[in-house]
Order: structure tokens, then sequence, then C-alpha cells
């Protein structure tokens, strides 16, 4: 390595930077023959990643003082070398120090019957959760991943939007019983194959040859790419295929986020657990799926939240070791019983058995270190939410949500303008767009975002409220007391979650029916009352006892 070093930092300082290239290197510095294919032997690229993260952990140690820093920008072999004081061009993306990034995309379904896709979705979420498991990788999630199917794969492209350095692809064809699976290791920086291996077995357990084939993957890439680490633990809980292709259809709804979304993501789960009992994923993904829909507002908090803890704790009960429903649970202790101090063990026992999973770091920090106040752990969770999750709109959602408690209200409406131009369809960005919007004193503009969200989710509770309150503020008592009589209408029929009467109370200067409003909410456990803590919404409110009496009631004082 430090042969490597010098050869580039003299070749660039004599200025022959330009011809720093992998041949070369492999040559003058690794002693390769002159026969030397770079194709076929990556050497230099995993070299050149040990001094990249070398180099860094350098400068942020021993060499911290340093008056000239050499840095090695990826994409190329060429040093860039600047004196301390000055700022980094183009800094680097985001990356853990030694930590191998990968994404797997989907694998693609070759078989006669598109049916088939269920198993190449399986395979690649199996080998998602065995990578995850390996010492060194950070994996990006199964949700990402899935929104790059069907489309072609500019590796260079995939490499800048999801901060990878390495992609593992493939197929599967599935013919009678028989079975052939294709695996590709490709270098970001290169395009260059480092690894294909070809599979064929026959069909007989899919969910065995699944477990088989991902983990003789793993443990070829574990030599590739992490050092000879040990075997990951690649099983997730046998099942039946009905069961797991209503598990993924289920979870593939869950994340679109909309409340149509949300009712048919339960209905999936619910059909998962119907065709296998035992699955402990069904039951994870029926525990979240019942959760968000009381978070949501769409169903009461004494109807959802027992059904999710029951279904989340039979999950755990059957596979103690899976991630998911650890962190199913952990949101239910925190935002629904307010033991605080058992979500966040429960939450951290989830990202031990699954340091890959998004969800998990997201929920630890929005809905448990922000709403305790703890922004600074909560930032850096969601950052590695995002890393793990690069292209979740919820995610990017949860950053401007974040900023907002933050106060910080011009950078969480341009959070919310970078989901909108990706995904113009996204509801809540709308909506929270329009809360930001309030609190800056925006009216007219908060509900312009409003009508666009409403138009987009239909007569959600939380949307009413808020345009209730931006309408107050504005100044228009006519149309915020409608407001809240369209919200006792919908009320007689379906569940109303009592902040949104409270925040247009709070819009009218009515703090004592604000506050009527915000202890039922606290009588029935909504979960809406998590964030009260911290949000800017109550901030008329904070100085009223009974206000810090309900502080106390839900364990934040």
């Amino acid at each position: 390595m430090g042969r490597f070093l010098r050869l580039a930092v003299e070749w660039t300082l004599v200025g022959k930077a330009e011809e720093l290239k992998e041949y070369l290197i492999g040559v003058e510095v690794f002693d390769r023959k002159q026969s030397y294919d770079p194709r076929v032997d990556p050497i230099v690229r995993v070299e050149a990643r040990r001094l990249r993260s070398k180099l860094k952990a350098y400068y942020e140690g021993e060499g911290r003082s340093d008056p000239i820093v050499i840095e090695f920008p990826r994409g190329g072999y060429a040093p860039h070398i600047r004196a301390r004081t000055e700022t980094p061009p183009n800094p680097p993306m985001p990356a853990e120090t030694g930590v191998i990034t990968t994404a797997v995309l989907p694998f693609l379904n070759l078989s006669p019957n598109p049916e088939n896709e269920y198993f190449s979705d399986g395979l690649t979420e199996e080998l998602i959760h065995a990578l995850t498991k390996l010492p060194g990788m950070r994996v990006v999630a199964w949700n990402t991943a899935a929104q790059l199917r069907g489309r072609q794969q500019d590796i260079l492209a995939i490499r800048q939007q999801l901060n990878v350095e390495t992609v593992l692809t493939g197929s599967v064809r599935m013919a009678g019983p028989s079975l052939r699976v294709r695996a590709q290791l490709i270098d970001t920086e290169t395009g260059v194959y480092l690894w294909s291996e070809t599979f064929d077995r026959q069909m007989q357990d899919v969910f065995a040859i699944q477990e088989e084939i991902a983990l003789a993957i793993v443990r070829t890439l574990r030599v590739q790419l992490s050092g000879g680490r040990e075997d990951a633990r690649v099983g997730r809980g046998r099942t039946t295929v009905s069961s797991y292709d209503w598990y993924l259809k289920g979870r593939y709804l869950w994340h679109q986020r909309s409340p149509q979304h949300l009712k048919q993501s339960v209905e999936c789960f619910q059909n998962a657990v119907a065709a296998d009992g035992d699955s402990a994923l069904a039951y994870a993904g029926l525990a979240d799926g019942y959760s968000l829909l009381v978070d949501y507002g769409l169903m009461h908090p004494a109807e959802g939240f027992p059904q999710a803890k029951a279904a989340a704790q039979r999950a755990i009960a059957l596979d103690p070791e899976l991630a998911e429903p650890h962190a199913s649970l952990a949101f239910i202790r925190g935002i629904y019983d307010w033991e605080w101090h058992d979500a966040g063990r429960l939450y951290h026992r989830a990202i031990a058995l699954n340091p890959g999973y998004a969800t998990a770091h997201f929920w630890l920090g929005i809905d448990h270190y922000a709403v305790l106040g703890c922004f600074k752990e909560a930032l850096a969770e969601l950052k590695i939410a995002h890393q793990l999750d690069p292209l979740s709109s919820i995610l990017s959602e949860g950053r401007g949500y974040l900023l907002m408690m933050l106060r910080d209200y011009e950078a969480a409406l341009a959070s919310y303008r970078e989901i909108l131009d990706v995904d113009p369809s996204f509801f809540k960005a709308y909506t929270s767009m329009g809360r930001a919007c309030i609190q800056m004193g925006r009216y007219p503009e908060a509900l312009a975002m409003l009508q666009k969200g409403r138009a987009l989710a239909g007569d959600v509770p939380n949307i009413l409220g808020a345009m209730g309150q931006a309408y107050a503020l504005l100044g228009d008592q006519q149309k915020a007391r409608e407001s809240l009589s369209e919200l006792e209408r919908l009320a007689k029929t379906k569940y109303v979650p009592t902040a949104c009467f409270a925040v247009i109370h709070v819009g009218l200067g009515e703090k004592k029916q604000a506050l009527d409003w915000l202890e039922e909410g606290c009588a029935r456990r909504e979960s809406q009352l998590a964030s009260i803590k911290v949000h800017p919404l109550y901030d008329p409110l904070r100085g009223d006892p009974r206000f810090q009496a309900l502080l106390k009631k839900l364990h934040f004082a």
C-alpha cells in the first residue's frame, strides 16, 4: 500500500496524474506481468478502496493536525493534495471508514411464467438480509433496490445515485423442475465484473434453494469484499410460497404510505398470515400495517395498537432472531405505551440483529430520539437510514420533519421540494410543506400545499385539521370553524384524532379547548401526541400547567 501511495503522489507532483491508470499501477506497484488484465484481476481497485479508508482514518485520528492532506477521490487513482485550511473540492459521498458499500439489484425473472417473480424477489431479499450480517458491509435496502426494477442498469448512474462501490445483479430462470440462477458482482467505478457464477438446481423446496444460493454467494463475496469474515446467518424463517408472495406485496404497498395503500397492505399481511400461521415475517408486516393505520389517523388506537402489539409479539415468539418485529414492538412501546426506555432497548436489539434494516434506524431517529428531544442522535440515525435506503421518499420526508422540529423551516421546505422533484404524487410532502408554511406565517401558500395533499389522499383528518389551523391564523374564523364542523361530521362515522381539533383551536387562540382535546387524546393514547414535547405546533401551549401535566403523563418529564 505504501508503494501505491508513493507512486500516485510522486506522479501527481511531477504533472503525470493523467497517466495513473489501473494497468500501470498493477504493473508498477503490484508486480503484475505485461499480460495483466484489470478486468480479470481486481487487485488495484481493491487496494485503492483500502487506501482510501486508511487515509480517511489517519486524517481523522493521529494525522488530524497534519498541515497537508492527501485524498483519493472515487473514480480515479490521482490523489488530491491540499493544505489543511482548504475546503475539499467536491466532498466525497458519506461512507463509514472501512465499510464496503453494495446494492443488490432485483434479480431478473427470465422464466416463461411472470408469476415466478416471487422467487427472484425473494432471492434478492435473502441476499440483502444475509449481506447485512457481514461485519463491515453496508447494503442498500430492498425498498430502494426494488425501485430500480426494470430500468436499464447504468452502473455509473447507480453508483452516483446510491453511493455504492459494488452492485450485485443476476437473473433467475425456472423451467419445470429446473432452476438456473446467474449472479454477477460489478465494480461501479469501472463497470468491470469482479465475480460471476451460475447455479443450477432442481426445484424442490424453493426457500431452501434461496437460502443455499444466498449463502453460496455470501461466502464468495465474504472473501472478495470483507476479508474472510465469518458466515452470515441467511435464513429468515421458512414459510409457504403463497404467504411469502402476500408478504412481499404487502411490504410494497406499505412503503407507498398513502391511506389506500396502507389499508391494502394490511389485507395482504392478513392473507400472508392466513396462508401460513407460523410465518414470523407475515406477523411482523401485520404489526407494522396496523401501527401505521393508527399513526396516520385511519384507525382508533384502542383498536389498532393492541392488534399490532399481539402480532409483533407473535412474530418474535416464532423467530427471536428476526429484526423486523423487534422494531415493530419498539414503535408500539414508544408512541402507544410511552415506555421510552424499553422502546430504545428494542430498537437497538433490532439493529443488532440486522444493521441494514433502514426502518429500524428511521423509527429510532424520528419516533424515539426526535420526540425525546435528542436531535443529534436522531440526525445520526436518519443519516444511516438514508444511506441504506437513499431513494425512499418516506425517509426524505422524515428528514424534513426533523428540520421542522429544529425550527429550520426553510431547510425543511427545501427537503420536501426535493422529494416532489422525484415523486410529485407523494401526498405527505405536500402536507408537510403546508405545516412548515404555517409555522413561517405563509398561510395562503400553506393552504395551497394542503389542498394538493388533500387532492391526492382524500379527506384525511390530519390534513383537514392543518387546513383549519391555517384558516384560523389567516384570520378567516368562519372557514376555521367550518373545518371544525367538518371534522365533527367525520367523527360520527370514522376515527378522527383529537390533535386535528386541537391545532385549529390553537390557531384560533382558544387554549382551553385545545388542551381539552389534547387531554382526551392522552386518555385515548393517540400516537399523534408523542411529538408534543418538541413539535412547534404546540409552542403556544407550553407555558400552561395543563400542558406540563400532559408531558408528565407521556413520561417526558
